[in-house]
């Protein structure tokens, strides 16, 4: 094993496609891919991303968030409104400003992703031997920990 640096940053970055393909491969039995939704896979990271603050946040922050212009984020935040998953509230703090929330709708969406997602998981994984899903089991919880200690 190394401490290098460079070279955790190179294998965890091939973890994050290993991981996709594992379980998000289209054509297979289940697959996250094989989901009909009327949703683009932009517009479902915006929404994943608001499903993280329960007070909503700021169109600029939003776009910050996932890498895009607030330009490009406006038309899309306007569809997801037109399909009733996200709404515009008053900022509390500051009366010029709009927060970018999840409906129920958008809410339910999100969390029926991570449910297929889930019982995708549970599904591969239980094609392992046990030593195997002791170790998989230990790294992730490794992972997690280690991951929460950075800023």
């Amino acid at each position: 094993m190394n401490s290098n640096p460079h070279q955790i940053a190179e294998k965890f970055i091939q973890l994050l496609p290993l991981v996709f393909t594992k379980f998000n491969k289209p054509g297979l039995k289940k697959s996250l891919k094989n989901k009909q939704t009327e949703l683009t896979h932009l517009q479902s990271h915006i929404l994943e991303e608001l499903f993280q603050t329960s007070e909503g946040i700021s169109l600029t922050e939003l776009a910050q968030n996932i890498s895009i212009s607030k330009q490009q984020m406006t038309p899309l935040i306007m569809k997801l409104e037109e399909k009733e998953y996200v709404s515009k509230i008053q900022d509390a703090n500051d009366k010029r400003s709009v927060k970018i929330i999840l409906t129920e709708k958008g809410k339910k969406v999100v969390s029926k992703r991570w449910e297929d997602f889930y019982h995708i998981f549970i599904e591969r994984v239980g094609q392992l031997d046990e030593e195997d899903l002791l170790d998989l089991d230990y790294s992730i919880y490794k992972i997690i920990r280690i991951l929460g200690k950075l800023e």
